[in-house]
């Protein structure tokens, strides 16, 4: 960034006061509960809001008059900027910082130019994302959880049909806190971290994500990072120059990174990518720019990065075998989507939407019975919607009669392409008439009561479970089981 002048604070006469139309704005700016900052083009601090203040917990005239650079080489004050890349040419940018407190701040900054195109100014927007976060669960506490859910839900699917979204299946409380979150957080340029079993549908979330975003008119380039050979790697993701090796191309090969310039990149399976290629990808995430194998030219890059793992990073990272710092800069924005054994509601909509698109395809009329989705349920589909998908294809295919029964679905499980759920020890499905679905809450139930009083923690139960522990935090709390021990 170019060196900056530093500009002295505004001064108003004390006799004179302020005008009219100076007053109007300072009680514009100050009404509003964001926080507001104008910096000029070089790089100076020039007005704000006494919310910016409040947030970021520095007096404004710790800010007047000093540059970015300065600011943050102060004590307390972030080292990411989003104004610093703006100067740099990428706008609209975001980011999120840790002020003092452990807060954490969502910073947005806006270029205002001219009428000849240049410069005049930036206009920061700051909210307090750990507060917005409160707030939501203190809403959910003084809300009916069941009529809060369908609120969410009825909005959600409202703007999944305005964005022509509308076959995206969202029917249980998991799923609806997941796509809500991807779609608020889909307009601010932050790398997300979408985890999950294999088949649950990360790469149907990252391209939600793009679509929803003031990118979705940009290239979205999906890459899996698993099916390609090492070898190759580097000279795939970040392209080459000519002659950069035997074989290569004369004219040298763009690279899947500049592909996606001003679009966003989907890394799939990014726990496979090579650790020789981790460092490379930190500097792009970290400096937005990117230099091509055989080449010492830097070129610079705007892309949003969305990666996938169904593996844990974490552990990777413990055993030294994924960098910690890439992981930390990739879930700027973690993403968890729930197997489909703990989301029942979305696997019996997934039946039907699947059959319907089975049966459009191949001109049959078949479909399943009430008994054979809820014989589904019970089975564990280690697949994900992609085994439910193929399964569904049999069945509706090799079915002899208009109606798929429980015989039908019971005789693939047999066949061993699908595995049955084991009985958790001392949790027998309840006798009785009761529906499948409350029989099986009260079957979770037990488990959840039983493992809660082995367990000194959520984490732990998650652990003895196999499930993720904000799913147990929800669990417990659905079935008013007491964690005042933990």
């Amino acid at each position: 960034m170019p060196s900056a002048k530093k500009s002295a604070a505004p001064k108003r006469s004390p006799k004179a006061g302020p005008s009219s139309e100076q007053a109007l704005l300072d009680a514009v700016m100050n009404a509003s509960y964001d926080g507001i900052c104008l910096v000029s083009p070089d790089g100076c601090f020039l007005e704000m809001n006494e919310a910016f203040e409040h947030l970021t917990g520095m007096k404004r005239d710790v800010w007047i008059g000093r540059t970015i650079d300065e600011m943050r080489a102060t004590p307390g004050s972030a080292r990411n900027s989003a104004a610093l890349q703006v100067l740099k040419g990428s706008y609209p940018a975001t980011t999120l910082v840790n002020v003092q407190g452990g807060e954490l701040l969502l910073v947005t900054a806006n270029p205002h130019f001219g009428a000849a195109g240049e410069l005049l100014n930036i206009i920061l927007n700051v909210r307090n994302f750990t507060q917005l976060s409160s707030l939501k669960r203190q809403l959910e506490r003084h809300r009916g959880e069941q009529q809060l859910e369908e609120l969410e839900r009825s909005h959600l699917l409202s703007r999944l049909r305005k964005e022509g979204l509308e076959k995206f299946v969202v029917e249980s409380p998991l799923m609806i806190d997941v796509v809500t979150t991807a779609m608020q957080i889909a307009d601010y340029d932050l790398t997300v971290l979408i985890e999950g079993e294999t088949g649950v549908g990360k790469g149907v979330l990252a391209d939600l994500i793009h679509r929803t975003s003031r990118r979705r008119d940009k290239p979205f380039i999906q890459v899996n990072c698993g099916a390609i050979p090492e070898s190759l790697v580097e000279s795939e993701l970040f392209g080459y120059e000519a002659g950069a090796f035997t074989g290569s191309a004369p004219e040298g090969k763009e690279g899947f990174f500049e592909a996606a310039n001003r679009g966003t990149i989907f890394l799939d399976e990014i726990g496979e990518l090579p650790k020789s290629s981790q460092a490379k990808l930190l500097q792009i995430l970290d400096d937005k720019v990117l230099t091509r194998v055989g080449s010492t030219e830097a070129k610079r890059l705007d892309v949003r990065v969305i990666a996938a793992t169904n593996r844990r990073l974490r552990d990777l990272a413990r055993r030294g075998e994924f960098r910690a710092d890439l992981l930390y800069r990739l879930e700027t924005i973690p993403l968890f989507i729930p197997p489909l054994r703990e989301r029942p509601e979305d696997l019996a909509a997934l039946v039907e939407r699947l059959t319907d698109a089975c049966n459009q395809e191949y001109g049959t009329e078949r479909r399943l019975s009430g008994g054979a989705v809820e014989y589904l349920l019970g089975c564990e589909l280690p697949g994900n919607v992609r085994e439910l998908k193929n399964l569904v294809v049999r069945l509706v295919l090799t079915g002899h009669d208009q109606v798929v029964g429980v015989d039908d679905v019971r005789r693939e499980v047999e066949q061993g392409a699908v595995a049955e759920k084991e009985p958790a020890p001392g949790s027998d499905v309840p006798a009785g008439t009761g529906s499948m679905k409350s029989r099986l809450e009260e079957v979770e139930r037990r488990i959840l009561t039983e493992t809660s009083r082995a367990c000194s923690s959520t984490y732990e139960m998650a652990d003895q479970l196999g499930i993720d522990q904000s799913s147990v935090v929800r669990k417990l709390k659905k079935y008013g089981i007491s964690t005042a021990k933990r």
